[in-house]
């Protein structure tokens, strides 16, 4: 039996080494996901996260970008390059300026891409177009999501914190270490880098309120490159208004959630500064002072924070030093910080925890990356392999997939009325081991017999693959672990390869079939060509020859269309999406199927395709396969007729989709026999399935409602 998966390759591009709010969520899902992830890290940066990153495992480099434009652009192009050259799955971009960085050069590299957004910062100008190209959008809430106009963005909040929190007389003791005295006065706690639209400012003005006289503040946090000044200024603001003997700056502290157990309440105070930056999208400062059963002073405009604060503390004004000085007033008394402390506590055991909130992250990130469930093992799963006359192609596949099994699996060998000595070869097998067991099929075609083997599965998914397909060492411990992830998809689609040999075969390996190479690394010309051609491995568009999905999906979609001879994987995939299941693709899940040994069977099969899709009434189907006859019908005449304009559109059309095959040839050094069937090939697949869509219309047209879904 396989292991687990491999574990998700990830390339994290983290824009700053200071140990802010963006940083620590990253630090935090190293580790929670620390079994699922093999990480690099690439800081555009230095600081102190580099070694918190080491201490984890990761491997780091720094690459300095500074802030301008041609800084940006200039690393843009090298990170390419870098991805380019790498083996990673997936790049995750962890920030604004790391997405403004990483997404166009993981597109240019065919490199899938997802950026987690923390904040509000340059949503007007960048939030959508960084949106649009990435493949994946996490955002901390749905008011940090809604700026990408994405509405499939995944919302996940900071997890609670790990840990639990020191004792009041603990964390008093630890800061007196640090030089603050606490418990002669109520303290408030601001735990923040020192840039001005975090509002430390706000508190400073209202301690010399009078509601707020009686209180001291505690600074925590670094100085921030980019507000070089700031903790002058804010000493100077203490001065001036005489309350520097009660403010406190004591630098960064690690761990600081911890120790706010020694404070009376945390202030989270973040503004918008009127340029592109303020508003915090989900504060975890926030999220400790609830932990700790401290009262929350919140900020108006941070939804998150707000919403925290009107049920554990006060919700204040951002800009207003009296409204924050009353909250402090009312927040003096003990009774009153209690019943907030209460509140904070009830909220954070709701709140989702580091392995919850790791599990979303990493599950989406694999799926973005055609590897649900990596690093992962699944459940016990049923085999399903139907066979009809394939002595000579059985041990083959039988022996691969009986290698994978686990002890607890099962592998159903139906014979679908065979005429050879196909029962008698399975059977043999059947003999060898109790997970194998033989079951004979209805002998009506390919869709009563799967729906056949899967009424008889035991377990709740169901895998499969056909004879004449050799599965990879890998190829069940892909189909498995997706069912593995936190919420998993009901379909699970696997890939496959196809042999070569011969030119034809050469030539329709390059031209009619994906390729999962390029599945992995999905350039923008392959992306083009995929949409144009229709060759692509997608998770909407199933492929029966390497598949799983749960009997539960099975039973919803109404089973696989018997009155269907071919296309029966297609329409049972629209089926179980149209019920509502979820889908995703496995590049792992990989089998080499063998394809027909002439031209004219290839020609006969894509007919049936063509033919059994129209039947089906199968909209995407029909309507790609009329649109390319449609191009082969019109494209001779208007080059005849069109003028010069029209026949280079024309031109670069063939061109176009005839450019990834010959790419594909050119890159593999193919023989020059190869290279020019490819046309030929591609126009005979073309034109069979036109004429079988043709056929199967006029078949449906005669024979309304001949849809059945019986017979298994």
């Amino acid at each position: 039996m396989t292991g687990p998966l491999r574990p998700l390759r990830c390339t994290v591009i983290t824009p700053y080494g200071a140990l802010g709010g963006s940083e620590r969520w990253l630090l935090e899902l190293l580790d929670a996901g620390a079994a699922r992830l093999d990480v690099v890290v690439w800081l555009l940066q230095d600081g102190p996260l580099r070694a918190e990153l080491a201490a984890r495992g990761a491997s780091v480099q720094v690459l300095p970008t500074g802030p301008g434009g041609r800084s940006v652009a200039t690393r843009a192009r090298d990170l390419a390059r870098r991805l380019r050259r790498s083996d990673t799955d997936v790049v995750l971009a962890n920030g604004v300026k790391a997405a403004l960085v990483a997404v166009p050069s993981a597109r240019l590299a065919g490199v899938p891409v997802a950026w987690a957004k923390h904040d509000f910062s340059w949503d007007r100008e960048l939030a959508r177009p960084l949106g649009a190209l990435s493949d994946l959008v996490v955002a901390t809430s749905a008011a940090v999501g809604a700026a990408t106009g994405r509405r499939d963005a995944l919302l996940v909040p900071p997890p609670r914190p790990a840990g639990t929190p020191a004792s009041a007389i603990d964390a008093r003791t630890f800061w007196a270490a640090q030089g603050v005295r606490l418990g002669t006065a109520p303290t408030l706690a601001m735990v923040s880098r020192l840039v001005p639209y975090k509002g430390i400012d706000t508190a400073i003005r209202a301690l010399a309120c009078d509601l707020a006289s009686r209180w001291q503040l505690v600074v925590v946090g670094p100085a921030d490159p980019s507000a070089a000044g700031e903790e002058t200024r804010l000493r100077s603001l203490a001065l001036d208004l005489a309350v520097a003997d009660r403010v406190s700056f004591v630098g960064e502290v690690g761990q600081v959630g911890r120790w706010l157990t020694g404070f009376d309440a945390v202030a989270v105070l973040t503004r918008a500064d009127g340029t592109r930056f303020g508003r915090e999208g989900y504060s975890i400062v926030a999220l400790e002072a609830l932990a700790a059963g401290v009262p929350l002073v919140g900020a108006r405009g941070s939804p998150e924070v707000e919403r925290m604060a009107s049920s554990a503390g006060r919700v204040v004004e951002p800009e207003d030093p009296g409204s924050v000085a009353r909250a402090l007033h009312d927040l003096r008394r003990p009774d009153v910080r209690a019943r907030c402390g209460a509140a904070a506590r009830e909220i954070i055991v709701r709140h989702p925890d580091g392995q919850a909130c790791a599990g979303q992250v990493i599950g989406a990130l694999a799926t973005v990356a055609g590897r649900p469930g990596a690093g992962l093992s699944g459940p016990p799963v049923t085999v399903l392999t139907c066979f009809r006359d394939e002595v000579g192609h059985i041990d083959d596949v039988v022996a691969a997939v009986l290698r994978q099994l686990g002890p607890h699996d099962e592998y159903l060998l139906l014979d679908d009325r065979s005429t050879d000595d196909t029962a008698a070869e399975l059977g043999r097998w059947a003999a060898r081991d109790p997970r194998l067991r033989l079951i004979s099929g209805p002998g009506i075609n390919l869709s009563a017999a799967r729906n056949l083997g899967f009424s008889e599965a035991t377990r709740p998914v169901v895998v499969c693959t056909d004879a004449g397909c050799a599965p990879a060492p890998d190829w069940l411990a892909a189909l498995r672990a997706p069912y593995a992830e936190a919420a998993p998809a009901e379909l699970v689609v696997g890939v496959y390869d196809v042999d070569g040999g011969d030119p034809v075969r050469e030539a329709c390996r390059l031209a009619l079939f994906p390729s999962v190479d390029e599945a992995r690394r999905r350039t923008p010309w392959v992306r083009l060509a995929g949409r144009l051609t229709g060759r692509r491995f997608d998770a909407h568009r199933l492929d029966g020859r390497s598949m799983a999905c749960t009997v539960r999906a099975w039973e919803l979609a109404g089973g696989f269309d018997v009155a269907l001879g071919s296309s029966e994987d297609a329409v049972f995939g629209e089926a179980v999406l149209a019920a509502g299941a979820g889908s995703v693709l496995a590049l792992d899940a990989r089998v080499t199927w063998a394809q027909a040994d002439r031209l004219g069977d290839t020609a006969r099969m894509y007919l049936k395709y063509g033919e059994w899709g129209a039947r089906a009434g199968s909209w995407p189907l029909v309507r790609r396969d009329l649109a390319r006859a449609g191009g082969y019908l019109l494209a001779p005449v208007l080059l005849a007729r069109g003028g010069t304009r029209t026949r280079v559109a024309v031109i670069g059309a063939a061109a176009g989709y005839l450019g990834v095959p010959v790419s594909r040839a050119l890159r593999g050094r193919s023989a020059p026999t190869t290279l020019a069937l490819v046309p030929a090939v591609l126009a005979v697949k073309d034109l069979a399935k036109a004429v079988g869509c043709v056929k199967g219309g006029i078949a449906r047209l005669a024979r309304p409602g001949e849809r059945s879904r019986d017979g298994g």
